[in-house]
């Protein structure tokens, strides 16, 4: 009893033993995991969430754009110049300028000659990809006919730099709904056959794999 006492003495002298500080080590390893990657999701669950409402805003300009300034025709441009008619036309201007650039990406609007938010625009032989971060129809080698307005694709996000979004990508119709394509869901199929674009961004543009970013273009 002496004895059982006097190790038990000893043993909370010394403190945790080596295998409880590494139980220990663990567990706060493993919390501060969850808990980053719960704050990653959240952060990009917000940046598609917002990066929705710039694609509403866009085809609600587009679609002013068309019927009331440009008799009844959709811009007669590639890719993102597609986009970018509704400010060389004027439609969107200064701080307006802010919805072709989605929060999950790097791209950013720079300020051209005047100063002005996305005046860079501007100089419209010298646009640069970078500048926006969404992929526009190409109406020239696509034109926009032949369907409902509601299954013609306008945008989409660009995926140019690694994907704008980790779980989906979302997709601008021509009567200005906004709709996700999951990319684990969706796109299961595509991950399967190329398991790095979880990783890259499944592609947009004429070349993708999948046949509904194929009327689009980034250049």
């Amino acid at each position: 009893m002496v004895a059982g006492r006097l190790m038990q003495r000893r043993r909370s002298q010394l403190g945790f033993s080596l295998v409880e500080i590494l139980v220990v080590i663990t567990l706060i390893g493993l919390l501060m995991t969850f808990g980053f990657n719960a704050m990653q999701s959240a952060r990009d669950n917000g940046n598609t969430i917002k990066c929705a409402d710039n694609l509403r805003q866009i085809g609600s300009q587009l679609l002013l754009f068309k019927d009331q300034r440009n008799k009844g025709r959709w811009p007669n441009e590639v890719g993102m110049r597609f986009l970018l008619s509704l400010h060389k036309f004027r439609e969107t201007t200064g701080r307006q300028n802010d919805v072709f650039t989605c929060p999950g990406t790097q791209d950013r609007n720079d300020l051209g000659a005047d100063g002005e938010m996305g005046s860079s625009y501007d100089d419209w032989d010298n646009i640069s990809s970078a500048d926006i971060s969404y992929a526009g129809r190409d109406a020239v080698a696509y034109p926009i006919r032949g369907k409902s307005e509601s299954e013609q694709v306008l945008a989409a996000d660009d995926n140019e730099f690694g994907p704008n979004h980790q779980k989906v990508i979302n997709v601008l119709y021509g009567d200005g709904s906004v709709q996700a394509y999951d990319v684990f869901i969706d796109g299961a199929d595509v991950l399967a056959a190329y398991p790095e674009y979880e990783e890259l961004g499944i592609p947009v543009g004429p070349d993708s794999p999948v046949e509904l970013f194929q009327v689009l273009r980034i250049d």
